[in-house]
């Protein structure tokens, strides 16, 4: 990792901003719809540390380098971490591709090495993500206490949860149908739910991380157990979740991953299925994505 992805949070703090032309128009664009205060300064109390004094993050953009270089020293030196728009080697910080859901943001980011492929990257994505995301994400959120209390149990609160973004509670706040309905569904689930079900999974670990299929990624980003031979399937054991348990075969036998999905976890075999088919615990394929000549399990 070349460079470390963070969230700066915008809500009642200030935000600096200098320069002139399109560059600042478009900065202008990008942070005007958050909860941020922009404050924008001429060139005059830019070139001042004091005017700097307190901002959480300071946006340069001018055609004249030594401008640049000015305005962007001046907010180094009142400690505020500063980017300045297409200059790398005067930033303490690079601006990614940006897809804004509100609360749910998502970035992709080359270190300033090539926007292009973060460009293209979101150009890609953000036609999968719908517009309510950041509703659901703030519904969730808000929610938490509630969720805690019925699912103390991290895992199988995971668990729940997944069930849910599949389910009518989701839908509804994505369709942005009233949020007392989204309420009432919720109370239901949590008032009704059964303790959660595991689910078990298997990926051809030959499979290439690029024909996989986009629910046998979601899957992979949930999974509380991945079961695989020391070294086989690496480019798709890179994309479970960090936290996720790595057994190899012999410690997550049949039996002991009966246990795994008795207490509602999420297990991905990267290994042949048959031990685990054989003791009668079905595990689902996850297939490569549609079109392809590869096929798992």
């Amino acid at each position: 990792m070349d460079v470390f992805p963070a969230f700066f949070p915008l809500a009642g703090r200030r935000v600096g901003l200098a320069g002139e032309g399109e560059g600042l128009d478009a900065r202008l664009r990008l942070l005007g719809g958050g909860p941020g205060d922009l404050v924008v300064l001429d060139a005059v109390a830019a070139a001042s540390a004091d005017a700097w004094a307190g901002m959480a993050l300071a946006f340069v953009a001018h055609p004249e380098e030594a401008f640049a270089a000015r305005f962007a020293g001046a907010a180094r030196d009142a400690g505020v971490p500063v980017n300045v728009m297409d200059r790398p080697a005067l930033c303490d910080f690079t601006v990614p591709a940006l897809i804004d859901r509100g609360a749910l943001v998502a970035a992709f980011g080359t270190g300033g090495a090539s926007p292009l492929i973060a460009a293209r990257l979101r150009a890609e994505m953000e036609p999968r993500l719908p517009e309510g995301l950041g509703r659901l994400a703030r519904f969730l959120d808000a929610r938490k206490a509630d969720l805690r209390r019925r699912y103390p149990d991290p895992g199988a609160r995971r668990v729940f949860l997944s069930g849910l973004l599949e389910g009518p509670v989701a839908a509804a706040v994505l369709e942005g149908r009233p949020e007392a309905e989204a309420e009432v569904l919720l109370a239901q689930a949590l008032a009704g739910s059964a303790p959660p079900r595991g689910r078990l999974y298997v990926v051809d670990p030959s499979t290439a991380p690029d024909l996989l299929s986009l629910r046998a990624l979601r899957v992979l980003s949930a999974a509380d157990v991945l079961v695989a031979e020391p070294g086989a399937g690496e480019g798709v054991a890179a994309l479970a979740r960090r936290e996720a348990r790595r057994l190899a075969p012999g410690a997550g036998d049949p039996e002991a991953v009966a246990r795994l999905l008795s207490e509602g976890r999420t297990v991905v075999l990267l290994a042949d299925p048959a031990p685990w088919r054989d003791a009668g615990l079905a595990p689902e394929d996850l297939p490569v994505a549609p079109g392809s000549s590869r096929v798992s399990g």
